[in-house]
Formats: C-alpha cells, sequence, structure tokens
C-alpha cells in the first residue's frame, strides 16, 4: 500500500473515529441534563403533592393535625399560619419517598422576596435553601402570594451522574477499546510494514550475496574448460581455487541463512561446558586478524577478567565473538580499530568489543536485535551480511542466562558488552 493512501485512510478513519467520541459525549451530555429535568420535575411535583396535602388539612386540631388554633397552648412552637412543624416533616418525607426522592435535603417555608427562611429544617443552609429553584407556591393557604414551600439538595449534581453511571461506565469501557484498538492496528499495521521492508531488503541482500560467488563460480568454471588453461598447471590451480573459495563463501551464506530458520524454530541445541573465555577469545580473534589486515586494520586483545572461567557452549559463543568481530569490521570504514576486552563484573565476566567506526544511532540501537534488520549507511550493499548477526548474538546470549549492552554514538563507534555467569567451581580450581 502507498504511503499515500495509507495515510488517507487513516484519517478518514481517525476522523470516523474523533466523530463517534464527539457523538457519544453529545449523548451523554443531553442524558445527563435529561436526568436533572426528570429530577427538577419530581420534586416539584413532590413539593405541589405536599402543598395539596396542607391545604387538604387547614381544618385539623392541633392535637393531631397540621394546623392550630388561635388558643392552642404549643403556639410557640408553631410556624407562621400556625403550622405544626413536627406534622409537616413526615408529610414531606412521604411525599418525596413517593417521588423515589431519598437521601439528604433540607425543606423550608420562606418568602421569594425575603432575604431570610420562615423555617427551615436545618439551620446553616439558609442561603442555599433561598437560592434554590425548587419551589411550591403557598398562596392557597397564605394570604401573601409571595410565600413558597422549598427544597435543597446538597448531592443534586451528582444523582444525575449517579443514576446513569453504569451506563457511562460501559460507554467509556467501550470507548477506551474502541480507540486502543484503532492505536493497535495502526501500530499494527507500521509493525508488518517494516518487517515486509525488511524482508525484502533480506531478498534482495540474498540474491545480491548469491550471485557474486555464482558468478565468479561460473566465470572460473568457463575459464578451467579452455586448452590453454588446462596446459598451465599454476592457472588451473588458479581458478580452481577461487571456485573453492568461493564456494565455501557460498556454503557460508547458505549457513546464516539456515541459521535463521533454527533459531525461529528454537530447535538448536547446547552442550555446556566448562570454558576458558580467554582462549576462545583468543582463538577467534587469531581466526579474524587475517581480514582485518587485509583493510590495513589493527585487533588488539585486553584480557583482565581474573576470573575467566565460564560454563558455556564453546563453538556457540566463538560464533557470538566472531559475530561482534565481523560487525565492527564491516561498519569501520576506514581502516579498523579494534579491541576486545574482559573484566570482572559482580559475578560474572565481561566481553567488550570496541570499535571506532560509523556507531549506531538512537534510532537504529532500539532494533538492532531484530530478525533481519541492518544498518542503512546509504547503499543497499556496501555493507554486506543478512542483518542476522547481532540477532543471533542475542538469542544465543540470552540462552545462556546473559546479557548484552551496547553504547553507541554516531560517528564515534561501538561499544558491544556481552555478560556471561562465571563457572565457580572452575575459577576456585584455577585460583588455587
Amino acid at each position: 500500500m502507498k504511503k499515500t493512501t495509507f495515510l488517507i485512510i487513516v484519517s478518514i478513519t481517525g476522523i470516523a473515529l474523533a466523530g463517534i467520541i464527539f457523538i457519544q459525549f453529545f449523548w451523554i451530555r443531553n442524558a445527563l441534563l435529561l436526568q436533572e429535568e426528570q429530577f427538577d420535575n419530581r420534586v416539584r411535583l413532590a413539593l405541589k403533592g405536599t402543598v395539596n396535602q396542607m391545604y387538604e388539612s387547614k381544618g385539623d386540631t392541633c392535637n393531631d393535625g397540621l394546623f392550630c388554633k388561635n388558643d392552642c397552648k404549643r403556639q410557640s412552637q408553631l410556624l407562621p399560619g400556625g403550622i405544626n412543624p413536627d406534622v409537616l416533616k413526615p408529610l414531606i418525607k412521604n411525599e418525596f419517598s413517593e417521588a423515589g426522592l431519598r437521601g439528604p435535603y433540607v425543606y423550608g417555608i420562606f418568602s421569594q422576596d425575603s432575604s431570610h427562611a420562615e423555617f427551615i429544617s436545618k439551620s446553616g443552609y439558609e442561603a442555599q435553601l433561598l437560592g434554590s429553584t425548587h419551589t411550591a407556591s403557598l398562596s392557597c393557604i397564605f394570604k401573601n402570594n409571595q410565600m413558597v414551600l422549598g427544597a435543597w439538595f446538597p448531592d443534586e449534581r451528582n444523582r444525575a451522574f449517579h443514576s446513569i453511571f453504569w451506563w457511562l461506565l460501559v460507554c467509556f469501557i467501550l470507548l477506551i477499546v474502541l480507540v486502543f484498538g484503532f492505536i493497535f492496528n495502526i501500530y499494527s499495521f507500521l509493525r508488518q510494514k517494516k518487517i515486509s521492508e525488511m524482508k525484502t531488503d533480506f531478498v534482495n541482500n540474498i540474491t545480491h550475496e548469491f550471485k557474486t560467488p555464482i558468478a565468479t563460480i561460473s566465470l572460473a568454471s568457463e575459464m578451467l574448460l579452455k586448452p590453454s588453461v588446462l596446459l598451465s598447471e599454476t592457472k588451473a590451480r588458479k581458478y580452481a581455487g577461487i571456485i573453492y573459495d568461493e564456494n565455501i563463501r557460498l556454503k557460508n551464506q547458505v549457513d546464516h541463512v539456515l541459521q535463521l530458520a533454527v533459531l525461529d524454530r528454537g530447535t538448536y541445541s547446547l552442550r555446556f561446558e566448562s570454558i576458558d573465555i580467554h582462549q576462545l577469545i583468543q582463538k577467534a580473534a587469531d581466526s579474524f586478524q587475517l581480514l582485518v589486515k587485509e583493510k590495513n586494520g589493527s585487533l588488539k586483545l585486553l584480557l583482565n577478567a581474573a576470573n575467566h572461567m565460564v560454563y558455556a557452549d564453546s563453538m556457540h559463543i566463538e560464533n557470538v565473538v566472531i559475530n561482534l568481530l565481523d560487525n565492527a569490521n564491516k561498519y569501520s570504514p576506514g581502516i579498523p580499530d579494534i579491541v576486545i576486552s574482559t573484566f570482572n563484573r559482580n559475578d560474572h565476566v565481561v566481553v567488550a568489543v570496541v570499535d571506532k567506526g560509523i556507531g549506531i544511532s538512537a534510532e537504529n540501537q532500539k532494533h538492532i536485535f531484530r530478525k533481519m534488520y541492518r544498518v542503512h549507511t546509504g547503499n543497499l550493499h556496501d555493507v554486506k551480511g543478512f542483518g542476522l548477526g547481532l540477532y543471533y548474538v542475542k538469542r544465543l546470549v540470552d540462552a545462556h542466562n546473559g546479557n548484552i549492552n551496547l553504547h553507541s554514538e554516531p560517528g564515534n563507534g561501538s561499544r558491544f558488552e556481552i555478560s556471561l555467569p562465571l563457572d565457580y567451581l572452575s575459577n576456585i580450581s584455577q585460583n588455587q
């Protein structure tokens, strides 16, 4: 898929997702407003129901009714108009309960043009009660048309939210899943696109690397078929040697590709034994010296680890060291200057391979140990390889319960550190 097409699809999908989220929040807002309106209506109906009950009780006596006559002995305890607060309380509670209004609330009687309440069920909330919009006129009881019965709910704002809380929770969970799925799909697509590019790069490298020795072998074979070459033993040996060397090179390249399949399947087996890491490094360095000298470079050993016996697979660990040396040599465009050093850290021996090559950027360092990943240097084939070396190193070091660290800056070379657990018994016997 082209980059432009991908961006258009992502943009359209992102806009659609943003639209869904906007509409969802719009519906939530409307739902909250609807709940608030329904709550306000229930309160008004409950207050009007209470006023109706009060009006129907105007003829009641003081002993058992809401209103009291002028000669009532409890006159000092009554509200304006002779209303008995002890009877008003259960009346309001019953009306509110039937309307589904539970929880804390404050009610009272006051004039809308007054700055204080004639009666309030709980002191300390007079200002809130006077500012409440939940009122019912008491003009049918009092001559003053401004007298009202009002109520105030301290948790009024939260009631609407709590009434649709579980719907909101489900809504937000679904939105989170939707957004996460969208982001994950974009990430997966970009990752697959990157893997596809790496595979294409891998195939191109295989084609290029295989074509060179095949072409060389074909040319040398063609020369061997000429009678003039066959008559000369020197020329025949020369072309036979070229065929042999290129065949070995081709075999090594095939082995690298097969190595990838073995690592992916996890079918490789390790033969652990007690080995001297210094001897192994010396052996690897000796076999690698010729390649470094071809570029007039140098390979130095600083083997300073006091304890250098490890329990490992000697063949694979040697290949790990060779892969790091090969990597250091390939990415040193000028004269290679490579140093291998060892030292002890806690209960491990650390093998450090340092070069003064092109270095690795922070962005590339995130992917350097991935399969088929190669650090590009501007030309696809200027550095030979399939991007398997460091992947192999990482997998094998992990299999030995070790770890590998990279310190590098572009233009300042790289430092790879491999840390392997020590073989305590062998180190103790060696030091005795």
